[in-house]
């Protein structure tokens, strides 16, 4: 019987990276950002010979396209282009479902170095796939979208540091902060994995240094942003202290709207808070490293959120399921201990 549902859940996680795979085939260009961001400035490499394309960034035309956004993806996208001889986006629409898959392989690793059973493997990985907005970001029409990117880098750096915790091998540490050097040039915020520095047990200048360490690509960009005045279409203020008041009240508000979305989450979260006010974990992984870190991720996310230019009832309700997503690697895995304890012990 056992072996019938491990091939079932097979078969379904299978099928949903068939789906996301035809989403991408169907909707290749049906994201804006992966059109107006993305793919523009990918373009822009690819016709300036892989220079970096300033006359469009420094272009206030052009500023919607988020100019002071790393580079990394686009210029890879470039390479890409470079390779199959012209600009195609239909191809590179698949790297998408390629990034599902790989999170989805990834997710299983984890949970089976973390001996799960194979059919709990299998179950909590389906479970995950299902996620609306990462089977969106998939291919389901936000085929080109960098979030799903910053979602595999967070589950390879999770990997990597249950591989350290397991092994005490300083390579899967020096991995860890090379995952957060190249996330923060995904996004900007994809800085704020290094979090995941702070809790990792290392010596004190270790991880002090390793921190320093994974600023230097970010701090870099933002250099050359100052040094070219490359224009930035969001910028950070004080607000007056009511104004926070309200505005605190908005990230909270919008955040959970998006929480009880049931085409979005379907129970998941209802789920998920019950478990964490009525059952305890004793799993240090989950308690000392994987929890403080999402704490402090969140604590990061809430403060761009609170000093950003743009206000939070115009921005958090447009952006907030990515970065639910974003963090998905964190409190997916609380989820699966906290569920493995209770009804699987």
């Amino acid at each position: 019987m056992q072996k019938i549902i491990n091939f079932l859940l097979t078969v379904l996680i299978i099928f949903n990276f068939l789906f996301v795979s035809v989403g991408a085939y169907l909707y290749p260009l049906a994201s804006i950002d992966a059109v107006s961001i993305w793919f523009l400035k990918a373009k822009a490499f690819y016709l300036n010979n892989g220079h970096i394309p300033l006359h469009i960034l420094k272009n206030n035309l052009y500023l919607n396209t988020h100019p002071q956004y790393p580079l990394l993806l686009p210029f890879v996208f470039y390479l890409l282009y470079t390779i199959f001889g012209g600009i195609h986006e239909e191809i590179l629409a698949f790297l998408n479902p390629i990034s599902y898959l790989l999170i989805l392989i990834i997710v299983y690793k984890l949970l089976k170095r973390m001996q799960f059973t194979q059919t709990l493997t299998l179950l909590f990985t389906y479970i995950y796939s299902m996620f609306s907005p990462l089977l969106a970001q998939g291919g389901r029409k936000h085929s080109g979208d960098a979030d799903i990117f910053i979602v595999f880098v967070n589950w390879l750096a999770l990997f990597f540091s249950y591989e350290f915790l397991k092994t005490k091998k300083h390579k899967y540490f020096w991995i860890l902060v090379s995952l957060i050097m190249i996330s923060s040039q995904i996004k900007g915020e994809g800085l704020f994995l290094v979090s995941v520095l702070f809790f990792i047990p290392v010596s004190y200048k270790l991880k002090i240094f390793s921190v320093i360490v994974s600023f230097i690509p970010f701090l870099i960009w933002r250099f050359f942003i100052y040094y070219f005045q490359i224009p930035n279409d969001f910028y950070f203020i004080i607000p007056p202290l009511g104004e926070m008041v309200t505005r605190s009240f908005n990230i909270f508000y919008f955040t959970l709207r998006e929480m009880i979305k049931i085409n979005n989450w379907y129970i998941f979260w209802p789920v998920f808070f019950f478990l964490i006010i009525f059952i305890k974990s004793n799993n240090n992984f989950i308690k000392k490293f994987i929890l403080p870190s999402l704490l402090l991720y969140c604590a990061f996310f809430f403060i761009f959120y609170l000093l950003l230019s743009v206000n939070p009832k115009i921005y958090v309700p447009s952006s907030i399921d990515r970065i639910l997503l974003q963090l998905s690697p964190f409190y997916f895995l609380i989820f699966v201990h906290l569920v493995k304890n209770k009804m699987f012990t």
